[in-house]
């Protein structure tokens, strides 16, 4: 089963992006005796523990999709 999944995300790697975006926002809302990850660091989180399957993603969406977090920390922290 786990074989089928890593060889399914790996032919279609658009799934794992937003398989990672789906597990990090959720696991972002959940708080530990007040200590929480947050979407953005969760999502970050959960994308490399799916890359860790040997999906590969072309570099010009890497190179956005870091852009892209980059951005999210940013504006998550700027108007603090």
């Amino acid at each position: 089963m786990f074989e089928w999944f890593a060889a399914t995300l790996r032919q279609y790697p658009e799934i794992a992006i937003f398989l990672a975006l789906g597990i990090g926002y959720y696991v972002g809302k959940f708080t530990i005796k007040g200590i929480g990850l947050g979407a953005v660091t969760s999502t970050l989180l959960a994308a490399v523990l799916i890359g860790q399957m040997g999906i590969t993603i072309s570099q010009p969406l890497k190179a956005f999709m870091f852009l892209l977090f980059l951005f999210a920390v940013g504006y998550g922290v700027g108007p603090q």
